[in-house]
């Protein structure tokens, strides 16, 4: 997946997490599940970050050598 893929995934699991219907779901654990949520979406942007900056760094040593 390109970087914009994985950042359009993320956006779009966030609006799905985090909309009423799946709210209702969990109606009677609903802290717990906005807490796993909240954590399991902050290591997803944390791995974006990650992946976008490694293949950054990978373009500008590429650059460099040539």
């Amino acid at each position: 997946m390109k970087n914009t893929e994985v950042w359009i995934f993320i956006f779009i699991l966030g609006l799905l997490g985090l909309n009423w219907p799946l709210l209702e779901i969990f109606h009677t654990d609903v802290v717990e599940y906005l807490f796993a949520f909240w954590l399991i979406f902050i290591i997803l942007i944390a791995f974006a970050v990650y992946r976008t900056e490694r293949a950054r760094t990978n373009k500008v040593a590429s650059k460099q050598q040539a």
